[in-house]
């Protein structure tokens, strides 16, 4: 494993889809509002990609441009067949900030909504970003340090897995300001069950990291920033270790589980298996090799 860090971008309105405009991530890079893209080599030709939504003085809010420079990467990273293991995270907040991973969507803009087009519209950016994320053909991780709320909340909810430190906190205080949690929130009683769920978005409670872990809305928690990058580079490296088409068809398969009866699911995974075959059965007898030809 190199962990060189090989190439990044910015996503933005300003760049014609399809392309990619470099530059080094550095803290001045995130100083404003946008979506960045870095990639590491974890070994040759298998990538992994870190997606940084980034609003520093605004808590890593989104808003539309943003939702939007969001979708564009996402579906940027999808096309990459080199892609084995993605991780989305919040970019630091200007100083005298709390952390947060992303703070809700920009309650300013939704404030200048008028009419249910306008509204329409709006959320159907979020919901656009959130699929976005679930379309990506490999395991995304949210890397969550600090606030996670409303549609912070609802993206972290569409990735596959979730690590957490201890001092975040999780929330959808949506009814407090007028509106329903909606679009990816349905996610939620699939996470931690519908009981939880009502108590979330009913009460807009704010839970702590441990509980969060108790519930089943985050699958690890950790001490602090640096244990948290540690975590999710093992967890990231893990799935890039893995056969690649494996792994995407079993991304598939529990989007199928998920959206579909058992007996769909049964069904579906026979296909899946007998597809990994298709072509002789070159990755099963590539990593089954490395197991029967082990030492003992």
């Amino acid at each position: 494993m190199t962990g060189k860090a090989v190439r990044s971008y910015v996503a933005g309105s300003n760049i014609v889809p399809g392309t990619r405009r470099w530059l080094s991530t550095s803290r001045h890079d995130l100083a404003k509002p946008g979506v960045t893209i870095k990639t590491r080599e974890h070994s040759p030709g298998n990538l992994i990609a870190t997606i940084t939504v980034s609003n520093p003085a605004k808590l890593n809010i989104v808003n539309t441009s943003l939702l939007a420079q969001l979708v564009d990467a996402c579906r940027e990273l999808s096309s990459d067949a080199q892609l084995r293991a993605v991780v989305l995270t919040g970019g630091p907040t200007a100083a005298g900030k709390q952390p947060s991973f992303i703070g809700g969507a920009d309650i300013a803009e939704m404030h200048h909504l008028s009419t249910s087009e306008e509204a329409r519209d709006f959320i159907e950016g979020v919901h656009s970003a959130c699929k976005a994320i679930r379309d990506i053909p490999v395991p995304v991780i949210a890397r969550v340090h600090g606030f996670c709320l409303g549609a912070g909340l609802e993206i972290m909810a569409a990735c596959d897995l979730r690590v957490a430190t201890r001092s975040s906190s999780f929330g959808m205080p949506e009814v407090k300001v007028g509106i329903p949690s909606v679009v990816e929130a349905a996610l939620l009683p699939g996470l931690i069950g519908m009981g939880r769920t009502r108590r979330l978005l009913y009460l807009a409670e704010t839970i702590d990291a441990a509980t969060a872990e108790d519930w089943g809305l985050i699958e690890r928690l950790v001490a602090d920033e640096p244990s948290l990058d540690e975590a999710v580079r093992d967890w990231a490296d893990v799935v890039a270790a893995m056969g690649p088409l494996a792994i995407r068809s079993q991304k598939r398969l529990i989007k199928r589980w998920e959206n579909g009866t058992v007996d769909e699911g049964i069904h579906a995974g026979v296909d899946a298996f007998a597809e990994a075959y298709a072509d002789g059965g070159l990755e099963p007898k590539l990593f089954m090799g490395r197991f029967v030809d082990r030492k003992r």
